[in-house]
């Protein structure tokens, strides 16, 4: 998965009274009148960063982190199903796209709807509901689904859609509900993604093993309402939404040399990030592990990812960003390298999965510091330059369903070591999943050209 810049302290010294007059809806023809009514809102205002309401509502965002996003992440599961007991004559690269579509979907969407929440604050509860139902709609179509480009289209798409909608009006009620703590409520929000990793691919593969996909995509559609409806009513902001449509946004941070460097380093992280998630299921079938065993591996990472993004989400608060992207980057590009290619067993499978899902799935920790690295403490525009984030991201998980399908083929050291390097066609698949991690590192210029 993807997080935004919380309300922060600006020029040194901002109080509560400045935040609520920047961002509640007043009359800037009355200033008396105004002051005054945003003393007794703000006196009504349940707390920032603690307290019943704030607890309730980062719950419930965890809950809608697990469920949006352990779903796609678990489609290695479905893939190894789908091509040999479902549509065993399907190009890969067809089956491939439906779990790189949902993801990228989610993500590139982003561009087009929190640009429009931002704008039009009262849609936001609509929109959630209207993704609820597609979400529900597109896994049960799926369930039905006699042609792979009619997975590609629910469980691809419809899906992305439907958990798109849902997805980011809940999260940007976290700027609301969180200021000083941002990095740790984000880090928990997202550890959402991997509790759900850790549970759904065991959960999933139990079921294609004894019920089949159609039973299975059901259940799973029946799951995803029966647990977001009673998380529903405590997805709600902190503050009275603005009936008056805010000013056009300002996108000058674009000039900056900064932005585009971080831009293309989280480019380069997203285009591989999805493939282990992807095809280590298919690598564990391929080298005779169990299907258990394929499943068991997606599980770690995805658990993983939950003590990483909680530690990188602390890295970036407490030390140079820098630091976090070298960790990150570099680290990630060298479990891939040496942990995964050189690996020819179930344990050093395991740990392979382990490392990476600490360290590279834990990469979107980083954003709520990239961004204010670019546009300060603006709560706006900070809300505006994730949505290029996560859009850039998005278009990373797109592709990454027909590119690696290109790159996995065999070459010169197919079958001629036990390593992975030497299994069927990964070995050029690793090398380009490390190099694209490796060039990730390249955000830590983004100070060089103040």
């Amino acid at each position: 998965m993807n997080s935004s810049p919380l309300f922060k302290m600006s020029n040194t010294s901002k109080t509560e009274l400045d935040l609520q007059l920047d961002l509640l809806v007043v009359d800037v023809q009355s200033i008396d009148q105004t002051v005054t009514s945003v003393v007794d809102v703000d006196n009504s205002l349940p707390p920032v960063d603690g307290g019943f309401h704030a607890l309730a509502y980062l719950t419930s965002a965890w809950v809608v982190e697990l469920l949006v996003w352990s779903y796609p992440f678990s489609y290695g599961v479905f893939l190894e199903h789908y091509k040999t007991h479902v549509f065993p004559e399907a190009p890969s690269s067809i089956l491939a796209l439906v779990g790189s579509m949902s993801t990228g979907v989610i993500y590139i969407t982003s561009w087009i709807v929190l640009p429009l929440i931002s704008r039009y604050p009262a849609l936001k509860k609509p929109l959630m509901a209207v993704g609820v139902v597609l979400v529900v709609a597109a896994l049960i179509g799926a369930a039905f689904a006699t042609q792979p480009w009619q997975l590609v289209l629910t469980q691809g798409a419809i899906y992305g859609l439907g958990s798109s909608l849902l997805y980011y009006p809940t999260m940007t009620y976290l700027f609301e509900w969180f200021s000083k703590r941002k990095g740790l409520a984000n880090g928990i929000m997202f550890s959402g993604t991997g509790v759900g990793g850790v549970v759904v691919p065991i959960i999933v593969e139990v079921l294609l093993r004894k019920y089949g996909h159609r039973m299975t995509l059901i259940s799973l559609a029946v799951a995803f309402a029966v647990l977001i409806i009673p998380a529903f009513p405590y997805m709600k902001p902190r503050l009275p939404a603005s009936k008056i449509a805010p000013p056009p946004m300002d996108i000058s941070f674009m000039r900056s040399s900064a932005f585009w460097i971080l831009f293309i380093a989280n480019f380069f992280q997203g285009l591989p990030a999805y493939v282990p998630t992807l095809y280590l299921p298919s690598f564990a079938a391929d080298t005779d592990l169990s299907d258990a065993a394929g499943s068991l591996t997606l599980s770690v990472l995805n658990g993983a990812s939950v003590p990483g993004l909680i530690f990188l989400g602390w890295l970036s608060d407490r030390f140079d960003l820098r630091i976090s992207i070298v960790v990150s980057g570099l680290g990630s590009a060298l479990t891939v390298f040496l942990l995964w290619g050189l690996s020819k067993s179930l344990p050093q499978l395991m740990v392979f999965s382990f490392v990476y899902g600490f360290l590279g799935a834990s990469w979107s920790a980083l954003w709520p510091r990239f961004i204010a690295s670019i546009v300060g403490d603006d709560p706006r525009l900070s809300s505006f330059v994730l949505t290029a984030f996560i859009g850039g991201r998005g278009i990373g998980n797109v592709a990454s369903g027909p590119v690696s399908t290109v790159i996995l083929h065999p070459w010169v050291l197919t079958d001629q070591t036990s390593f992975a390097y030497g299994v069927k066609g990964y070995g050029p698949l690793i090398l380009f999943l490390g190099l694209m991690l490796l060039l990730s590192t390249t955000g830590i210029m983004y100070r060089s050209f103040r």
